[in-house]
Formats: structure tokens, sequence, C-alpha cells
């Protein structure tokens, strides 16, 4: 924690700090107090009655002055932090070494140079390894909601969690976990690839979502979040066509020829990406569909991802409405 906002308020902005501030501010008075105006001459002596009364008032004051050091403290230690260990070379805090054992609270970031690696505990539920070149910060630690924001690099991630208790945050979406083992790289440019090892993980952005099971891969891009979930042993033709549906590529005719193509080439595993698919094309391209499935409507999609074998998409619905109304 830096202390130059606890001392001058110039530093950042230190969560507990501010917390206390909010919780002592009712406390505050408003105005300057009055002159004291003494009448008289300063009695030299006090009766035995005020010296009992003012040492009274200073064992109070030092009781309040106790209780918000415990309070101050106690705040402290809730604070959202997790641990952290170097596995090879020396992380970094902010500008402190990690050695054997270190916090990492809400702030400051965990970066590896080209020769660290830190693991990170994730509460009871998890473990997130940090490879060289990256950077990492946590955002919340909130029990259901341990939130983590990977600015670059790559992360590998096993969660035992149920799902939908573990996140990361990235330029371009948020990563959720879902019950899964995965990992996580972004680029320079804020590109971010996941390739799923166990279970699945989603990806968020505005509304736009994709699920992506076990040995499948994902790329997002900033400003325009997830793509197409696939799997790495397609055709180079095949991830082309699929870039440029995700991006808007080419003219429509190429937009059209690369949909043939994908449509030619998938196998019978690769339904998870036709799916996908169906609510991204135009409405046009979605003619040999009917009704609400060709209007993209999410329950009928939700209805085809159930009779495809894929598993029920009604409780990421549910539990995505709870986790709003938190």
């Amino acid at each position: 924690m830096s202390g130059d906002y606890l001392w001058d308020r110039s530093g950042p902005r230190d969560a507990g700090v501010a917390e206390l501030e909010r919780v002592l501010g009712a406390l505050r008075q408003a105005d300057p107090p009055p002159p004291l105006r003494l009448r008289g001459p300063v009695p030299v002596q006090t009766s035995a009655s005020k010296v009992r009364w003012l040492i009274g008032m200073m064992a109070t004051a030092a009781a309040v002055t106790a209780l918000v050091g415990v309070v101050w403290f106690s705040h402290l230690d809730q604070a959202p932090r997790l641990d952290v260990v170097a596995l090879a070379g020396t992380p970094t805090i902010g500008t402190r070494p990690v050695g054997d054992r270190a916090s990492l609270t809400a702030g400051p970031w965990l970066e590896t140079d080209q020769h660290a690696r830190a693991g990170i505990d994730v509460g009871d539920i998890g473990r997130v390894e940090l490879e060289p070149r990256s950077r990492l910060g946590l955002v919340s630690t909130r029990p259901g909601d341990y939130r983590l924001r990977l600015q670059r690099g790559t992360m590998h991630a096993l969660i035992w969690a149920p799902p939908g208790q573990f996140f990361v945050e990235t330029p371009s979406s948020t990563a959720v976990d879902l019950g899964c083992s995965y990992t996580l790289s972004i680029d320079d440019a804020g590109v971010g690839l996941v390739q799923v090892t166990t279970g699945w993980v989603g990806f968020e952005w505005h509304g736009r979502e994709s699920f992506i099971p076990a040995g499948a891969v994902c790329l997002t891009r900033p400003g325009l979040g997830p793509g197409t979930p696939h799997y790495p042993d397609t055709s180079d033709a095949y991830r082309e066509a699929l870039q440029m549906i995700d991006v808007g590529g080419g003219t429509a005719g190429a937009r059209h020829a690369a949909l043939g193509l994908i449509l030619r080439d998938s196998r019978a595993h690769d339904v998870v990406t036709l799916w996908h698919l169906l609510a991204r094309v135009d409405a046009g391209r979605r003619r040999h569909e009917r009704g609400g499935v060709a209007a993209g409507r999410r329950d009928m999609l939700d209805q085809w991802w159930d009779a495809l074998g894929l598993g029920t998409a009604s409780w990421w619905r549910t539990w995505k409405q709870q986790w709003r109304e938190k």
C-alpha cells in the first residue's frame, strides 16, 4: 500500500483507507469549534472529581483510538488478496520482488520478465500459473466472484470449484470458468486465445458469447469480442474462412463463399462451430433453417445446443441472471 494518500492524499487511493474514511465520515465536525473563552484566572488546583473526570475522558479517548486501530488493521486483513509464490526467476508485484511468498492485492500488477514464472492460489477454488513476459492484476476475491485481469502474456488456470466462480478479464472479453482447466494468452495488441484442456470456458463481451469445449480454441479481438470456437486440427482454409466471418472482412460474396467452405468441410464434432455460426451469419444465410433458429432466437438456439448433445445451456442463462442480481 502506498503511504502518500494516507498522509497527504497525493498518491493512489488505497481501497482500505477509502473505506475507513467512509465509515468515520459520519463523525466529522462540519464547522470549526467555537473559540475558548476563559472567565477569570485559570485555577491552579483542580478538585478530585474533575481529576477523575479528566482521567476518564483520557481513557475513553485511548479506547477509541485502540478500536479505530483494530478496525483499521482488521479491514486490511479482509482486503482482497491472493497468495503468490515465485516458480522461477523473480516476479514482481508493483516494484516489490516476489520471494517465497507474497500477497497480490487490488491495484498493483503482478509481472514476470523473460525469466520469471509465478504461481497464484485462488482461494480454495483453484490455482493459476503465470508464464514469462506476463502482467496480471487482481480485481475481486468475493465469495463466488474471484476475478483477475490478464493484460498481456500467458496464464494456465486449474479450477475445481462449481462453474461460474472464476473470471479473467482481458482487453476484449471476459473468460468465465465453467469447471475446467485452460490456457489463456494475450498478445501486445490485446488479441487473446483460449485453449481448453478440460471442461468448458465461456467468453463474453457486450452480449456476444462463445462456449468453448475441451480440445477447442477460440480467439477474442478488441472491439469485436469472442470469435467462433473451433478445433485446432481444422485446415488453414477453414480457419481463414472463420476469421473472415468473425471480423466481417471481404466482400459479401467472399463471406458467402467462406461460409460454404465451412459447411462443406465441417466434421461431426465441428457442430460446436456450426452452432455458433447460426447466430452470427446474416439472416439470409440461415435460410435453410426454420422459424426461431433463422431469426436467431436464443431460446431455440439453446434447444438446438441441447439436442446436439453439447449439454444444457439453460443453466448458463439462469446463472447469468442470478449473478447480475447480486
